[in-house]
């Protein structure tokens, strides 16, 4: 099935005609957006869903999931026994983010329409998404709609709203291209995915969606353990502690991640333009990075 999408990450500040909310500062809601177009054997949408999470990795998991599905057992919302979102969710979340990530969440849309969610997710979103099902194809036009809604309700507020790409993907015949904009404090980067058939092994969105996931986390965890390398070395966290176990973990996470990148490399005909991401060079840049604002930080506490 040919696929085509982005993953947006937004930020919504919400403030009152002072620039400040009721509790006396803007309110600010982030998320990343994956629109999920599934097509017919006519490339016609047979179903679009919209999903958010709170994790770049988590909501092109989620879109996958739903992709995957739809690939074997056809459309979601047209069945007698309802698609079990929830059990998906769980499915897809790891150990090491069950542990160390309690402010996760998903929520699934489908003709502006919450049909599933998990975890505690903004509840401003469900407005977007309602406004945006009015006016299909033009999102910035749902997001004053959205603000238009709430000042009919009686509040006087502003909303701005910043988006920056995070994935582009494109899957069509026999070959799939996944761009990525991947951030760190120093710099942005961007590298692009491009798979193609090999032998009897056919590219597939699934397939090359959850391999980008796997990029965008291992670079999260990969900079949260160079950052905790360095507050262990300059005695500002503890062996043994919870960070420094979080870090462990991660480790152990990072592996199986690599692992997943390395069967899905043997399984098409991959490249990178550029170089994929070395998780071992983004610890040693993040214990890089740690080192000068952590040193500066004690060198102010002796003065």
């Amino acid at each position: 099935m040919d696929f085509s999408s982005t993953l947006l990450r937004e930020k919504f500040v919400i403030s009152d005609s002072r620039g400040e909310a009721a509790e006396g500062h803007p309110m600010i809601v982030t998320s990343n957006r994956m629109v999920v177009p599934l097509l017919d054997i006519h490339g016609q949408p047979a179903e679009t869903f919209v999903v958010r999470a709170q994790t770049m990795h988590a909501c092109i998991r989620m879109a996958s999931r739903i992709i995957q599905t739809y690939q074997r057992t056809g459309p979601l919302m047209a069945r007698d026994e309802k698609f079990d979102f929830l059990d998906a969710w769980d499915n897809l979340i790891e150990d090491h983010e069950r542990k160390f990530n309690p402010e996760r969440w998903v929520a699934v849309y489908n003709n502006g329409r919450l049909i599933f969610s998990a975890e505690d997710h903004p509840m401003f979103l469900d407005m977007v998404e309602k406004c945006d099902s009015r006016n299909s194809g033009h999102y910035e036009e749902a997001i004053k709609m959205a603000e238009r809604s709430l000042i009919d309700l009686g509040k006087t507020v502003t909303i701005t709203h910043e988006g920056h790409i995070g994935l582009v993907a494109t899957i069509q015949g026999s070959s799939g291209k996944c761009g990525l904009i991947l951030r760190n404090p120093n710099r942005r980067t961007t590298f692009n995915i491009m798979a193609a058939n090999k032998g009897d092994r056919s590219v597939t969105a699934v397939q090359t969606l959850t391999v980008s996931a796997a990029f965008l986390e291992g670079v999260q965890i990969a900079f949260q353990i160079g950052m905790t390398n360095e507050k262990v070395r300059l005695g500002l966290a503890q062996r043994h502690s919870d960070e420094d176990k979080r870090a462990e973990s991660g480790r152990r996470r990072l592996g199986r991640l690599m692992a997943e990148i390395r069967t899905y490399e043997n399984s098409l005909d991959v490249r990178y333009r550029p170089e994929k991401p070395d998780f071992s060079q983004v610890v040693s840049d993040a214990e890089a990075f740690a080192h000068d604002i952590l040193k500066h930080r004690l060198e102010q506490q002796d003065a």
